[in-house]
């Protein structure tokens, strides 16, 4: 007899603090206090049939309004798994990034980004930050997603998105023509030996109202002796202008408690005058179980020349 769904709360709570000096700014303080923050219900049970039946649901804990991030439900087995409400698209959920020792001053989709960096200093799209990973501005929508059954390390993802930027209220998601999204994902996490290898190819398509946007993304990265090496690439294209494109490089080395990563990246854009580069030293020390501490020093120089520089640490709290 299947028993009834409990839900378990988790989340997580990153707290930084980093001097930084922009040159494109006036006067403005060169301190900031960051906080990202993410409460989680999550439960599941298995039928009697072997079906699993989970659910999950994400409240944003530093947002004013529309707090609720993710939600969905999910029916799993050994048909894979399908997924419906509010989350990523394939192309995201299954990328593979650079490795990077800490997320929250990183490079790629950052827990934190600085709002007052030059980054993108005389840029003309609004872009205020960078990722690679192949949504093509679709974030979390109300959707429906199968993810296939792991076989020999792979496994692939489609998503169908029919209103890209809309939520699924009590009622039913709006049905207006020409916001329609696909997505597929193919993901392979394997090993050679003591050679660990992770990969992964997206792509999505987003028929806009105006225009349509598609955008791929893909990833590698080689691990062995605590040592992992590699990178990502996202190029999108709206059809308006040039190819927005994205890219990521990253070493890192975890030896106990420690890890360090050494990573750069680019944002390009030649209609939108978008040609950013990025570098940042990052470390990770373990405290205890979901307790961590991390610093970073980093450097983000758009093509106007007016360079934003950083030092920062940070404590993160997962329960």
């Amino acid at each position: 007899m299947a028993e009834p769904i409990s839900l378990t709360i988790g989340g997580r709570s990153h707290w930084g603090v980093a001097l930084f000096d922009d040159e494109a700014a006036g006067e403005r303080d060169d301190v900031q206090i960051s906080n990202d923050a993410l409460l989680t219900f999550s439960g599941s049970t298995v039928l009697d049939n072997g079906v699993e039946v989970a659910i999950r649901i994400e409240v944003e804990g530093e947002k004013a309004s529309d707090n609720a991030d993710a939600k969905f439900a999910e029916l799993s087995g050994s048909f894979g798994a399908i997924r419906v409400g509010n989350d990523d698209v394939a192309g995201k959920k299954m990328a593979t990034l650079a490795p990077y020792a800490t997320y929250f001053y990183g490079i790629n989709d950052a827990y934190w980004s600085f709002s007052y960096s030059s980054a993108f200093d005389g840029a003309t799209s609004g872009q205020t930050w960078t990722d690679t990973y192949a949504n093509a501005g679709v974030g979390a929508s109300a959707n429906l997603t199968y993810f296939s059954p792991v076989i020999n390390g792979f496994q692939f993802g489609a998503t169908y998105v029919p209103e890209a930027g809309q939520e699924a209220p009590s009622g039913t998601a709006p049905v207006g023509k020409g916001n329609d999204a696909v997505s597929v994902g193919l993901r392979y996490d394997g090993a050679f030996g003591d050679t660990g290898i992770a990969a992964s190819f997206g792509f999505t398509n987003h028929d806009g109202a105006e225009v349509t946007t598609s955008e791929w993304g893909a990833g590698l990265v080689v691990s062995m002796m605590g040592v992992s090496l590699g990178g990502s690439m996202s190029v999108q294209d709206d059809e308006s202008n040039d190819d927005l494109t994205q890219m990521d490089l990253g070493i890192s080395y975890g030896e106990g408690a420690w890890t360090v990563s050494a990573n750069v990246g680019n944002a390009t854009d030649d209609d939108a005058n978008i040609d950013t580069d990025f570098a940042r030293l990052l470390a990770n020390y373990n405290l205890g179980p979901g307790i961590n501490v991390a610093g970073a020093l980093g450097n983000d120089s758009p093509i106007t020349g007016n360079d934003t520089s950083f030092a920062g640490i940070a404590l993160g709290i997962s329960f």
